[in-house]
């Protein structure tokens, strides 16, 4: 007997939780509760009726005849419901328009989030672009919010509606009360408390609707089978909890270990990237001083060689004009002694001003090879791609040019924090403007006087303007901002300086740390132009 209730539990909770249950087996399950229960009251009163003449209650009929009856009587309900199923057209063109509606709904949703999509939803498909529109209007009126509300009221009251016809309809499928008082408070305390897991839930309506049936007929030894189907039953409770204790547990201690795990795996290789990224900025340190070192001597080791040279050659040229020139004197004073000895001392006169002269033109020669040096040095700082003081560079350029006045005066014009801090190259400034142009779009929209309110505002709005490419007119944000990424990728950081300071209000503010930096950069190129 047991042996058959275990069979029943089981089969029915395969039932319970069958993941495909179609409205077909709804109805078959209803309506075998309802066969059920009319079958056990009917038998339930030929019971009492027979006891009540004196008959034998299972005679001719047993229970397990009965239950084989109503499978039987389920079984040919399923076959003749299966019957009846078919597929027609007119569910197939059903399924069509719901599914195309379906697609069509996810499309319009879809394209209000993504911009690139929506571009090929409006250009590919008929009256998209209305429909979209329509949809961007409901969720600026903020609908689609209200709508929302009203679904979720909607729906809690359709399930406390739903939960009181689930109440009515198990009270109307309860079985009907067939026996007396007496026997009815001890079925009650035959019956198993309900647990709390939906499986053993199942299991105990389960047993409980067959110890329901045990007391209707008067089988043998069914307080034994009750017994111990109880003591079963909490003994798989007691199994099933304490396995749910042990996977917890199991889960927490594997999540825990794989946390510590990846918690020093990403600190050790923090700490390695760090220590590569420092050794990769000191190597590469090194390399461009060394470097630079090695030009500047190589360049100073050349120009000395030539000064040397071209020294040497001119000593050699007025030492023979010397020599020239005194082979003359001495012919000519073979003529004339006295007249002549004038005539040479004058030339030797023009010969020692030649002589300093020359020392003046060397002197003036090294200067300016090293004051172009110092440039070519201020030159190389600037145009690095990471920001490099120049303070020395200048300093040197003061030293070596202190006899020119547009050099010391151009060089009085820049900034000692800006010497010291080194300028923004180009480069710098493209990536740079990447983020400033985010920021100027969001503000683009916002007043001069404009408070929070206007600041969100104008960041939606900015989520949905277009973005303008090329050099195109207008005096709007957007356009000025198209102008001067143009002029960036053009490498005209002047022109681009001058569109940007077209600007006004709170986008120009968001930009003048931008324009201030691109000034000194423009400034430093322009002291350099002028030294040359």
């Amino acid at each position: 007997m047991l042996g058959a209730i275990r069979q029943a539990a089981r089969v029915r909770t395969a039932n319970s939780f069958s993941p495909n249950v179609t409205r077909q087996q709804n109805f078959l399950q209803t309506r075998k509760r309802i066969y059920s229960t009319e079958t056990t009251s009917k038998s339930t009163s030929d019971i009492s009726k027979a006891a009540t003449n004196g008959a034998t209650p299972f005679k001719g009929a047993t229970p397990t005849e009965t239950v084989k009856e109503e499978l039987a009587a389920n079984n040919a309900v399923k076959e003749e419901l299966a019957k009846k199923k078919g597929f027609g057209f007119g569910k197939f063109i059903l399924g069509i328009t719901i599914f195309g509606g379906i697609a069509y709904g996810g499309a319009v949703y879809y394209s209000l989030e993504h911009e690139d999509f929506r571009d090929a939803f409006v250009e590919h498909v008929y009256g998209a672009e209305k429909s979209v529109e329509y949809f961007e209007d409901l969720q600026r009126q903020g609908t689609f919010e209200r709508i929302r509300k009203d679904v979720k009221q909607f729906n809690n009251k359709a399930f406390d509606k739903g939960k009181d016809v689930f109440n009515r309809v198990n009270q109307i499928f309860k079985q009907p009360d067939t026996v007396k008082v007496p026997i009815e408070k001890i079925v009650k305390e035959r019956k198993i408390e309900l647990p709390e897991d939906p499986i053993l839930l199942k299991l105990t309506y389960t047993l409980n609707e067959l110890i329901d049936i045990l007391d209707n007929y008067d089988v043998k030894d069914k307080d034994d089978l009750i017994k111990r189907a109880k003591e079963e039953l909490r003994e798989l409770g007691t199994h099933i909890d304490l396995l749910r204790i042990e996977d917890q547990a199991r889960i927490q201690a594997h999540i825990t270990e794989q946390n510590e795990k990846y918690n020093q795996l990403y600190v050790s290789k923090e700490n390695e990237l760090k220590r590569q990224l420092e050794d990769e900025k000191k190597r590469i340190y090194e390399q461009h001083y060394e470097q630079f070192n090695s030009e500047l001597a190589r360049e100073s080791a050349r120009h000395n060689e030539e000064l040397k040279n071209e020294l040497f050659r001119q000593s050699v040229e007025i030492q023979r004009r010397w020599i020239r020139d005194v082979k003359f004197m001495v012919e000519k004073e073979r003529g004339g002694r006295l007249a002549r000895l004038d005539n040479i001392n004058h030339h030797l006169k023009i010969l020692e001003r030649i002589s300093v002269d020359n020392a003046e033109h060397l002197d003036d020669s090294l200067k300016t090879h090293r004051l172009w040096c110092a440039l070519r040095a201020l030159q190389n700082a600037i145009e690095q791609p990471d920001r490099i003081p120049f303070a020395n560079q200048i300093a040197a350029m003061r030293h070596l040019s202190s006899t020119d006045e547009i050099v010391t005066t151009v060089l009085s014009t820049i900034d000692d924090n800006v010497a010291n801090n080194g300028v923004d190259s180009i480069s710098d400034l493209s990536a740079r403007f990447a983020t400033v142009r985010d920021e100027v779009r969001r503000a683009s929209l916002v007043p001069e006087n404009g408070g929070v309110f206007a600041h969100l505002l104008s960041i939606m709005l900015s989520k949905v303007l277009f973005h303008k490419h090329g050099l195109v007119e207008g005096s709007d944000v957007e356009s000025i901002l198209a102008r001067v990424q143009y002029h960036l990728n053009e490498n005209d950081l002047d022109t681009a300086t001058r569109e940007l300071n077209q600007l006004k209000g709170w986008p120009k503010k968001l930009a003048e740390d931008w324009i201030k930096a691109a000034r000194n950069h423009l400034e430093i190129k322009q002291a350099i132009e002028v030294c040359h």
